[in-house]
C-alpha cells in the first residue's frame, strides 16, 4: 500500500514541470546547506555519492522494469527503456567504486565481472539497434518532443555542468568548492534522470521499429 502510494506520488511529480524543477533544485540546495554543517558529505563514498548511487539505481531499475513489461519488443518504447537502463547501469558502476567496498580481492573481481556484464548488454543492444537505426533516426523529431527525452537531456546537461568543477576549470576556486559543485550537480542530474524514467512514454509505444520483411 505504502509502496503503491509512493509510486503514484512520484509518477504524478514526474508529470509536473514545476514539481520536477522544485525537487531537483531543492535537492541541490539542501546538499549545499548540509555541506556547511557536515563538510565531509561530498567525500568519496559519503552521503552525496550514496544518494547519487541510489537515484541512479532507481532510474536504472525503473527503465529496466518498464522495458521488461513492454509487450511489443519492436516498439520504440522498449528500445528507449532498455537502452537507458543499460546506460544508467554503466553510470552506476562508475559511481559505486565496488572495489573499495572492502579489502577482500572478491570486491575487485565482482566489479570486473559487472563491467563485463555491462559490455555484453551494450553489445546485445547494439545488435538489436542496428537493423532498426534508420527507423529510429526517422522518428527523431517525435523522440526529441517526448517528455521522457527532454527530461533525460536536461539531466545530461546537469551532468555536463559538473564537469568543469571536476576538472578544476575555474582557476582559483578552492578544491573544497570544486568538489562540492561537482557532487551537487551530479546529484541533481541523477534525481532528474530518475524522474525522467517515471515519465510518460506512451508516444514511443506507438512507433514501431520492426524491420521490413524481405520479399520472397
Amino acid at each position: 500500500m505504502i509502496v503503491n502510494s509512493m509510486r503514484e506520488a512520484l509518477t504524478s511529480l514526474s508529470r509536473s514541470n514545476a514539481g520536477v524543477a522544485s525537487a531537483v533544485l531543492l535537492s541541490m540546495a539542501a546538499s549545499i546547506a548540509l555541506w556547511t554543517v557536515f563538510p565531509d558529505i561530498d567525500d568519496e563514498n559519503h552521503l552525496l555519492e550514496w544518494l547519487q548511487a541510489l537515484f541512479l539505481a532507481l532510474a536504472c531499475a525503473v527503465h529496466g522494469v518498464r522495458a521488461w513489461q513492454e509487450t511489443d519488443r519492436q516498439s520504440l518504447r522498449f528500445l528507449m527503456h532498455a537502452g537507458m537502463s543499460a546506460l544508467l547501469f554503466g553510470f552506476l558502476l562508475r559511481e559505486l567504486d565496488i572495489d573499495q567496498f572492502g579489502t577482500a580481492h572478491a570486491w575487485a573481481q565482482a566489479e570486473k565481472a559487472l563491467r563485463v556484464v555491462e559490455l555484453l548488454i551494450l553489445i546485445r543492444l547494439l545488435i538489436f539497434f542496428a537493423p532498426r537505426a534508420r527507423k529510429v533516426f526517422a522518428a527523431a523529431p517525435q523522440i526529441f518532443a517526448m517528455r521522457i527525452t527532454i527530461l533525460t537531456l536536461i539531466g545530461g546537461l546537469l551532468m555536463v555542468a559538473g564537469w568543469p568543477f571536476d576538472k578544476k576549470v575555474f582557476h582559483g576556486m578552492p578544491d573544497a568548492y570544486a568538489l562540492l559543485g561537482e557532487e551537487v550537480f551530479e546529484l541533481g542530474a541523477y534525481l532528474l534522470l530518475f524522474l525522467a524514467a517515471l515519465s510518460d512514454s506512451a508516444a514511443a509505444a506507438r512507433i514501431s521499429l520492426a524491420p521490413k520483411k524481405k520479399a520472397a
